[in-house]
């Protein structure tokens, strides 16, 4: 009832909750027209930073013109080329997966020695290039 009501007057309800000894922000709001309610957490207003306030320059809105115009197209064919309906199943929390991991150890007596991670390389890449070859490849196994 709560959420199709909600659905029809189009509203989000406030709540605050507490979560493993946290209290939380949240937004309650209808989803799938009014057949289930979602909870969101939010952040509290002295979480959220101010970008001007915080940064001596912020960047100029991309406003596309002649050749950004060009790698704006670009960019959306990527998006679209790689958009798929969401499958909440289809990700895992890998952080969980490797505590069980570790609690499947300890219980079977082995002994959990924290492993040594070297920071991973990065490579620095012409995202432009990267971009069209990304297109590239997706229209050509359409």
């Amino acid at each position: 009832l709560l959420a199709s009501a909600m659905a029809a007057t189009n509203r989000v309800a406030v709540a605050s909750f507490v979560m493993r000894g946290k209290q939380y922000l949240a937004a309650v709001r209808s989803q799938d027209d009014g057949r289930a309610l979602a909870l969101e957490t939010l952040n509290y207003a002295d979480e959220v930073r101010d970008p001007a306030e915080t940064l001596d320059h912020l960047p100029e809105r991309f406003e596309p013109e002649g050749a950004n115009s060009r790698e704006l197209d670009m960019a959306r064919m990527l998006i679209e080329s790689m958009s798929a309906p969401w499958r909440p199943k289809d990700y895992r929390d890998t952080y969980t997966d490797q505590v069980k991991e570790l609690i499947e150890a300890k219980l079977a007596g082995n002994e959990v020695v924290a492993a040594d991670r070297a920071p991973e390389a990065t490579e620095v890449t012409d995202l432009l290039e990267a971009l069209r070859r990304s297109v590239e490849a997706r229209q050509g196994a359409a």
